[in-house]
C-alpha cells in the first residue's frame, strides 16, 4: 500500500507533467515591429554630413541616441522619402542622398525601408534604378519602386518571414510631384482597383499580417483628411491589418481596435511626422516611430500592444560641425544640461505639442516612456 506522502508526490509530478504539455501545445510567439517616418536629407544636412578628413559622409552620430531604441525592436521598416541617385547631391527640391546614409541607417537597426513616396522620381530613371540597386547590394530589403513589371511580379506584396511570422507588406504613394515614373520602371500609386488586387494577392500567401505603408494626406495638417480615412476603410475592407501612414510632416492620429465584424485587431497611424528632416518650423522638427507587438498563439494572431516613441531633431554643433541628432525626446526631456541654449525649450515645445495632440486623439495607442531612475522605457 503507497504511503499519503507518495499519493501527493505522484499527484504533484502527474500535475506538473500536465502543465508542461499544455505550455508545450500552446506555444506563444511575439514580434515587435517598429515603424519609422519620414527620412529626408536637406541641402544643410547634406553639406555638414560632409567629413573633409574622410572625404565621405558621416550619417552615424547623428543616430548614434536613438540606436538603441530602435534596435531593441525585431524589426524595423522606415520610409525613405529621397533617391539614392548618385551625385550630384541635392536636397529640396529634388533629393538624392550620399550612398552613405543607407549605410548608417542599416548599421543602426534600420532592417527595411520603403521607397514609394512623392520624390521616388526626382532623379528620373537613374534614381529609380540606382536606388533600388544600391539597396540591394547592402541587402537591404525594400519596396514600393521597381525597376520594370517582372521585377514587381516576382518580388509583390513582399513577404517578410521574422521569429515565425509571416508578414506581408504593400507600399503607395498618392503622386510623384507630377513627374511620371519612367517607363519601364514602376512607382506604386494609390489607386483602389491596384490595391484591392494586391491585398487580395497577399491573403493568398496566407500571411499572419497584412501592413500598407501608404504615402498620404495633407502636408502639415496635423488632422486625417477626407481621402486618407475614406481610403483606410477601403483597405481595411479588403484585407489590410496594420495601415501606417507618412507625408504629412507633422504628427496625426494613431488607432488600435477591435473590428468586431472582421473578428480581428487593427492598427492605423496616419501620419508619423518627420524622422529626420531640415524643417525646423514646430511641429515639423520631429515626430514619432510607431511600435506593433504582434503575439502568436497556436494559429491566432493578434495585436497585443500598440505605442510611439516621440523623437526630436536636435542641430548641434560640435567642433566646427553641425550634427542632426535623432533623440528619443521622453529619455532628454529631464536633461535640460544636454542641450544647447534654446534647444531644450524647442523639444519641450514638440513635446507638449505632440501629447496635446496625441492624448486627445490616439484611440488605445499610448506613449513609450522613459524611466531616468530604472533606465528603461516602458509604457505609459
Amino acid at each position: 500500500m503507497r504511503s499519503t506522502q507518495g499519493i501527493i508526490l505522484l499527484i504533484v509530478f502527474i500535475g506538473a507533467n500536465l502543465i508542461t504539455k499544455a505550455q508545450e501545445n500552446d506555444t506563444i510567439n511575439e514580434i515587435t515591429l517598429l515603424f519609422i517616418g519620414d527620412i529626408m536629407q536637406h541641402d544643410s544636412q547634406i553639406k555638414h554630413a560632409y567629413d573633409p578628413k574622410t572625404q565621405g559622409y558621416d550619417y552615424h552620430t547623428g543616430l548614434e541616441y536613438i540606436k538603441p531604441v530602435i534596435e531593441k525592436a525585431d524589426y524595423t521598416i522606415a520610409n525613405l522619402e529621397l533617391t539614392l541617385g548618385g551625385r550630384p547631391y541635392k536636397g529640396y527640391p529634388q533629393f538624392s542622398a550620399p550612398d552613405e546614409l543607407a549605410v548608417a541607417l542599416k548599421d543602426n537597426g534600420v532592417d527595411f525601408l520603403v521607397t514609394a513616396n512623392n520624390h521616388s522620381c526626382d532623379r528620373r530613371s537613374k534614381g529609380i534604378t540606382r536606388t533600388i540597386s544600391l539597396l540591394d547590394s547592402l541587402q537591404i530589403p525594400h519596396t514600393g519602386t521597381f525597376v520594370d513589371s517582372e521585377a514587381r511580379k516576382e518580388t509583390y506584396p513582399h513577404i517578410i518571414e521574422q521569429k515565425g511570422f509571416k508578414i506581408a507588406l504593400l507600399n503607395y504613394t498618392y503622386g510623384t510631384n507630377g513627374i511620371p515614373a519612367p517607363k519601364p520602371h514602376i512607382v506604386n500609386l494609390i489607386d483602389k482597383a491596384t490595391i484591392k488586387t494586391d491585398l487580395e494577392t497577399a491573403q493568398q500567401q496566407n500571411p499572419d499580417k497584412i501592413i500598407v505603408f501608404v504615402h498620404w494626406g495633407s502636408e502639415y495638417k496635423q488632422q486625417p483628411n477626407s481621402f486618407q480615412k475614406d481610403l483606410a476603410n477601403f483597405m481595411i475592407e479588403h484585407g489590410a491589418d496594420i495601415i501606417i501612414g507618412s507625408h504629412p510632416h507633422v504628427l496625426q492620429r494613431m488607432e488600435h481596435y477591435y473590428d468586431k465584424e472582421r473578428e480581428k485587431d487593427i492598427a492605423i497611424v496616419y501620419s508619423l511626422g518627420n524622422f529626420v528632416s531640415n524643417q525646423r518650423t514646430p511641429p515639423r522638427d520631429g515626430g514619432a516611430m510607431a511600435q506593433i507587438t504582434l503575439v502568436k498563439s497556436e494559429d491566432k494572431v493578434q495585436i497585443k500592444h500598440a505605442g510611439y516613441y516621440l523623437t526630436w531633431v536636435y542641430p548641434h554643433y560640435e567642433n566646427g560641425r553641425k550634427y542632426w541628432h535623432i533623440l528619443p525626446a521622453a529619455q532628454y526631456e529631464q536633461n535640460p544640461d544636454f542641450f544647447d541654449p534654446g534647444y531644450f525649450e524647442k523639444m519641450k515645445s514638440f513635446i507638449d505639442n505632440s501629447r496635446n495632440l496625441l492624448n486627445k486623439e490616439n484611440i488605445n495607442v499610448f506613449e513609450q516612456v522613459y524611466d531616468n531612475e530604472a533606465g528603461a522605457w516602458k509604457a505609459k
